[in-house]
């Protein structure tokens, strides 16, 4: 079985931003984005997906998103 994870955390501190200043740039609550830092959310918004990684320089999906197996 394959679950989606989501990176946000280690592309944060890749990039030295913090939670705060994404959520600020991207127009995110910051609490969404920490419950995709801890992988607690059941669904991603796609919009709010666009806006985090346009604010991160991101056009590979593959740097937020990834397949691991349970």
């Amino acid at each position: 079985m394959m679950k989606l994870t989501v990176k946000l955390k280690d592309v944060l501190k890749q990039r030295n931003m913090t939670q705060l200043e994404l959520s600020k740039k991207a127009n995110v609550r910051q609490a969404a984005i920490s419950e995709l830092c801890r992988n607690e959310r059941q669904e991603i918004n796609l919009e709010q997906m666009e806006r985090i990684a346009e604010a991160l320089g991101i056009s590979d999906i593959g740097e937020l998103l990834q397949f691991e197996e349970l």
